[in-house]
């Protein structure tokens, strides 16, 4: 699933790309994409409607709209966004706009959505959702851990907690912090909790300034993937050798998800 860095890079290239155009067509390829509304009435609002500014509130990209109406994007595990002359492989929803540039939303699996809303904030998904990594102070940070319980790993996964995160750049920032992904919150100290936070800004700012992390489908709007896999330092690197201590790297379901850590230098 693309992540915070991933969905950043989506939004400043479409910003650089498509602010201002007026959309020409909209071509619903699959209506299992839709949600909220009947494909016909969600082509209907877009239909004619320019561009006025794209956001984004953790994994989700919000597009601004004339007429106070906005376009919600969630590309969740397989979804991806490409901008092209031409209809693209798999993809679901089209956006012509009138200068002949089209943004595919593509999909092979169909588990992405995409809405038309009035107030975005009242969205449960992102009504919930915790405060963004990047806007966060040190001492703010720390305090998000007062009296939780949970493992480390999946509570910096969980987007009530903390927007955008995901289970590539938790266990990356893990390794970098040096804290086991098993390790209980309450049992974590502040100057720790403080090394998470320095990890988290520091890989978050990079994996965003190469361009997010192609693991699986996502890449960025020319079609081309991002530069950030060669910087991973767990992340599916099973038995290969930590750049650290040169131990193998070792692999467990961790709430559910498979990670990747270091048992020597993550304690």
């Amino acid at each position: 699933m693309p992540e915070l860095p991933e969905v950043e890079t989506i939004k400043l290239q479409l910003k650089r790309k498509i602010l201002n155009k007026k959309i020409k067509e909209v071509i619903v390829e699959d209506k299992r994409l839709i949600k909220g509304i009947p494909a016909q009435k969600f082509k209907s609002q877009l239909q004619g409607k320019a561009i006025k500014d794209i956001f984004r509130r953790g994994k989700v990209l919000i597009i601004k709209l004339e007429e106070s109406l906005f376009l919600i994007i969630h590309l969740r595990i397989s979804g991806w966004l490409t901008l092209s002359q031409t209809r693209e492989k798999f993809s679901r929803l089209l956006l012509k706009f009138a200068d002949n540039q089209v943004l595919n939303f593509c999909d092979q699996r169909v588990l992405g959505e995409a809405r038309i809303v009035r107030d975005w904030r009242s969205l449960p998904i992102i009504k919930n959702m915790g405060p963004e990594p990047l806007e966060l102070k040190k001492d703010e940070f720390v305090k998000l851990f007062d009296g939780k319980r949970t493992k480390v790993k999946p509570l910096l996964m969980d987007q009530n907690f903390l927007a955008g995160v995901g289970n590539i750049y938790a266990q990356e920032i893990l390794f970098c912090a040096g804290i086991h992904p098993q390790r209980s919150a309450e049992k974590t100290k502040k100057e720790e909790l403080e090394k998470i936070y320095s990890c988290l800004i520091s890989i978050l700012k990079d994996a965003i300034a190469k361009k997010g992390s192609s693991v699986d489908t996502y890449r960025q709007i020319d079609g081309s993937q991002g530069n950030y896999i060669p910087f991973l330092k767990v992340y599916q690197r099973e038995d290969e050798l930590c750049f650290k201590c040169r131990r193998p790297i070792k692999r467990k379901a961790i709430g559910g998800r498979g990670t990747y850590f270091c048992s020597h230098c993550q304690k």
